[in-house]
This record gives structure tokens, C-alpha cells and sequence, in this order.
């Protein structure tokens, strides 16, 4: 799993995850490995499934995006993070933060809460 390991370290530098990619058969080619390896390594290296690592990084980039971008509106953050359904990615976002996706630019923006 080493080779899969220095890959998946490129492809989050890289931002690789912002892609949209439908199927962990999908992701996995784009890692160079397949279906089983990857789930393998997540399960025992994430503790975790890959989708599930995958949003939690694409929800954090989005969060640095609204941020650092009053005025970035949410449905752009998420198209830049990779999310191809915005109900999804507020969804997504208030299961993660606890706040919609505008709630939570609106709380950083104001100084109320940290990144």
C-alpha cells in the first residue's frame, strides 16, 4: 500500500478530490489502484470508507473558501470543492458544522467563530 499511499499524498496536494468522481471504481482508477485496495487502506488506515474521507476534506476546503471570501456565495464554494449537487453540499455542511453553509460564512465573517 506504500505506492497507493504516496499517490492518494499527491492527489490531496494536488487537490485531486475537487474532481467529481461518481463511483469508488471511479476514484480508485483515478488512483492508479483498485476498488479493493482502496477500501482496504481506508478501512484500516482512515478508519473510514474513501467517499466519507473525501467529503470531510472537501468540506473543510470549504469552509477556508467561505472564510477568506465574503464574497464567495455557497453554491460556488461548492462547485469549487468538487460537490456537484448543492442540496447535497448543504446538507453535507450542517451535518459537518452544525450551521448551513451560509449560516457558517455569515458566523466567521462577523467574528463570532474560528476556521
Amino acid at each position: 500500500m506504500g505506492r497507493l499511499e504516496q499517490t492518494l499524498s499527491v492527489w490531496v496536494e494536488e487537490k485531486g478530490w475537487r474532481i467529481p468522481v461518481r463511483t469508488i471504481s471511479e476514484a480508485a482508477q483515478r488512483l492508479g489502484t483498485d476498488t479493493g485496495t482502496l477500501y482496504a487502506y481506508f478501512q484500516e488506515r482512515m478508519g473510514m470508507d474513501f467517499r466519507t474521507w473525501r467529503t470531510r476534506i472537501r468540506l473543510e476546503d470549504a469552509k477556508r473558501m467561505l472564510a477568506e471570501n465574503p464574497l464567495l456565495s455557497p453554491a460556488e464554494a461548492a462547485r469549487l470543492c468538487g460537490f456537484s449537487n448543492r442540496s447535497n453540499f448543504s446538507r453535507q455542511f450542517l451535518a459537518y458544522t452544525g450551521k448551513t453553509p451560509a449560516e457558517w460564512q455569515k458566523h466567521i465573517i462577523s467574528g463570532e467563530g474560528g476556521v
